[in-house]
C-alpha cells in the first residue's frame, strides 16, 4: 500500500467502538478527507472491503454501509468485477440549469467544457428527419458527431442534424470547441425558440463504450432535442448520448403536475392510461 493510503491507518485509534453509527459515519469522513486531500485521485481504486476493515479494525458491514453512502452521494463509484473507484464529478441538471442551451444540450460554454468532431457529413435527408427538420424528404442536410468532454472525462456523444439552407459552411464553422448555439447567436443570428425534449434510458454498447471509456451494458441517458427559432422553424435535432454516473435530471414540479424550470414552466407528458389513473 503507497504512503498516501498508509496514511488511513494512522487515524485508526481516533475510532470509537462503542457504535457502529458512529463507526461508519466515521469511516465516510475520513474516506471523503481523503478524497479531497487527492490521496485517492479521480478514477483511482480504493482499498477492498477486506483492506479497509483490516486498516481500521471495522466490521465489513460497517465498511461497506460507508462505502455505499459515498456510492450514493456519487463521491466513489463501484465496477463490478474491478473494485471501487473515485467517481468522475457528477453534474446535476434541470430546474437550476437550462436543459437547452447549457449543459443538458451538451453544448455548455463552460470552460470546463471540451468538444471533439469525430464525423462530418453532407447527408439527404429521410423521411423521419425531413418530418423532424420541417424539410422535405431528400433535402441537404449536415450531421456533424462531437464527443463532450467535461473535466478531462468523456461525457456525452453528440449527434447533431441540421438543414444545410439553414447553415451554410456549418462544417467549416463548427470545429472544436466551438459551441453550436453561439454559433447560431452570433454568426447566423437566429433568435431560439421553442424546445422540444425527449429523455430515455438505454445502456452502453459498441463504438459508445469505446468513446465515453464506460464498460459495455452501463447505464446511459438519451437526450433528443429539437430547437426552433422565434418563427417557428427547425433549427436543429440531436440526440446525446450521455453517460448516467456523469448527470443527474433534477425536476421541480407543482401541484399540478407541471415541471418549473428557471421560473417557467410546462407540462409533464404522461400516457393515456396514467391520465385516467389521475382522473380516477
Amino acid at each position: 500500500m503507497s504512503a498516501d493510503k498508509s496514511a488511513l491507518r494512522q487515524k485508526r485509534h481516533t475510532f470509537d467502538s462503542n457504535t457502529n453509527g458512529l463507526l461508519y459515519l466515521q469511516l465516510e469522513t475520513e474516506l471523503k478527507q481523503a478524497i479531497l486531500d487527492g490521496k485517492y485521485g479521480v478514477g483511482e481504486r480504493i482499498p477492498t472491503e477486506q483492506e479497509l476493515c483490516q486498516s481500521f479494525g471495522m466490521s465489513r458491514i460497517t465498511v461497506r454501509r460507508a462505502v455505499q453512502d459515498l456510492v450514493e452521494e456519487g463521491l466513489l463509484s463501484k465496477v463490478q468485477g474491478r473494485g471501487t473507484f473515485v467517481a468522475v464529478p457528477k453534474h446535476v441538471l434541470g430546474s437550476t440549469e437550462s436543459l437547452g442551451r447549457g449543459f443538458g444540450g451538451t453544448d455548455s460554454d463552460d470552460h470546463g467544457t471540451h468538444r471533439l468532431i469525430l464525423e462530418k457529413s453532407a447527408e439527404h435527408a429521410d423521411k423521419e428527419l425531413a418530418g423532424i427538420l420541417g424539410i422535405s424528404t431528400g433535402d441537404d442536410i449536415f450531421y456533424i458527431r462531437r464527443l463532450i468532454i467535461e473535466e478531462d472525462y468523456p461525457m456525452a456523444i453528440d449527434n447533431l442534424f441540421v438543414a444545410a439552407a439553414m447553415f451554410p459552411d456549418l462544417p467549416d464553422l463548427l470545429l472544436d470547441d466551438i459551441s453550436f448555439y453561439r454559433l447560431i447567436d452570433e454568426h447566423y443570428q437566429y433568435e431560439f425558440g421553442d424546445e422540444s425534449l425527449t429523455l430515455d434510458a438505454s445502456t452502453a454498447r459498441g463504438d459508445e463504450g469505446q468513446l465515453l471509456q464506460y464498460p459495455t451494458g452501463s447505464p446511459l441517458f438519451i437526450l433528443r432535442k429539437s430547437m426552433a427559432c422565434a418563427d417557428v422553424r427547425i433549427l436543429h435535432y440531436s440526440k446525446s448520448i450521455i453517460r448516467a454516473d456523469r448527470v443527474s435530471y433534477h425536476f421541480d414540479v407543482n401541484r399540478d403536475g407541471r415541471i418549473i424550470n428557471r421560473g417557467k414552466d410546462f407540462a409533464l407528458t404522461v400516457d393515456d392510461a396514467e391520465r385516467q389513473d389521475r382522473k380516477s
